[in-house]
């Protein structure tokens, strides 16, 4: 992945995940993440089971996400739009 793309990736999740309320509606974020895009719901669930208390939410998406462009799930070009989809739904946990 580019630097320039993780910057950005890495930006869009820190804002996302930074006004994140407590996670508290599992429930929620699992209706959320069943209406995205295919991508954008392989970085949610490949990032979920990380995100327990005391993570760092924008090191588990970004790392998941990097993870899953290097393994070409997911498109390096749209990565960033994805994640911020996928982080949309996580701050509901």
């Amino acid at each position: 992945m580019r630097p320039t793309l993780v910057a950005g990736l890495a930006a869009a999740m820190a804002a996302a995940l930074a006004t994140s309320p407590a996670w508290a509606d599992k429930a929620a974020a699992d209706r959320c993440a069943a209406k995205l895009p295919t991508e954008a719901r392989s970085i949610y669930v490949a990032s979920a089971p990380h995100l327990v208390p005391g993570a760092d939410g924008r090191a588990v998406v970004t790392e998941q996400t990097r993870t899953l462009v290097l393994s070409g799930k997911v498109s390096h070009l749209t990565a960033a739009e994805s994640a911020q989809a996928a982080a949309n739904c996580l701050i509901m946990r």
